[in-house]
């Protein structure tokens, strides 16, 4: 099981569909690039008010054809080995669709990971080094309180039938949701460094996942195929992060600015 992975013969048209696409991809949000970079200057007037649900938005747009594109690419290298049947095409393609969706849950996570580390650093960094040591007891104190909360709920949760189980499912979910909203916009450095245990643990579990994840897909294809598909679709990831949020960030803090006056 833990032998290497299958070369990329094995999926030679698959391989070289994937390569097209990671060069397609990447001239395509290259010219988008240089075109959005040109037009970032004059796109935003001060004084114009912002209606983000109105006004277009090029940078969406380009996304959006950019993930169309790599689905299709995603989509013709995983029905581009299969037998020369419709059927087998077929399951390839959806299984390529499944690949995607795989691939988007995981960017969607580092996404959101890399923001709470953004903030998390931001918050760390105004406070004092001293204090968040000595509220390394009081933070492990909460957490095993918390664990052992999460514990009896789940054992509640057993003992209840099934045909009553989905009234407490919701009520406990904006529970948990208040719980962690309360943490994260909490004050002491006792909360500071319980967010600090509990992001240090998620972003140990999502590395670990998708390493795990790498490993068993190249085991099952080809490397070469894994890697193509993955830098595709990780240039969606970066051209989202680049310019979609960050615009929709200018123009909301711009509307707030305009509503002020």
């Amino acid at each position: 099981m833990l032998g290497n992975p299958l070369p990329a013969e094995h999926y030679p048209r698959g391989t070289l569909c994937a390569a097209i696409g990671l060069v397609v991809i990447a001239a395509y949000y290259a010219r988008a690039w240089r075109e959005l970079r040109g037009s970032s200057a004059s796109s935003l007037i001060p004084d114009t008010p912002v209606l983000p649900g109105i006004q277009p938005s090029p940078e969406l747009r380009y996304l959006k054809w950019g993930l169309a594109l790599s689905v299709l690419f995603f989509m013709l290298a995983g029905a581009a080995d299969a037998e020369n049947d419709w059927l087998d095409r077929l399951l390839g393609c959806l299984g390529a669709v499944g690949a995607a969706i795989v691939f988007a849950m995981f960017c969607v996570g580092f996404v959101s990971l890399a923001n709470l580390w953004k903030e998390l650093v931001l918050q760390v960094r105004k406070a004092k080094i001293g204090s968040l040591l000595l509220s390394i007891p009081l933070a492990a104190l909460w957490l095993g309180l918390g664990l052992g909360v999460f514990v009896f709920i789940g054992m509640l949760l057993e003992k209840i039938p099934e045909s009553w189980a989905f009234l407490f499912k919701w009520p406990l979910w904006s529970l948990i949701a208040v719980i962690f909203f309360g943490l994260w916009t909490g004050r002491s450095h006792a909360a500071l460094m319980l967010r600090v245990i509990l992001l240090v643990s998620f972003s140990a579990i999502i590395v670990a996942a998708v390493a795990f994840t790498f490993w068993w897909m190249t085991s099952q294809t080809a490397p070469l195929l894994v890697i193509f598909l993955s830098a595709m679709g990780s240039l969606s990831v970066i051209f989202y992060s680049r310019w979609v949020r960050l615009s929709v960030e200018e123009l909301s803090s711009l509307g707030l600015k305009n509503n002020l006056k």
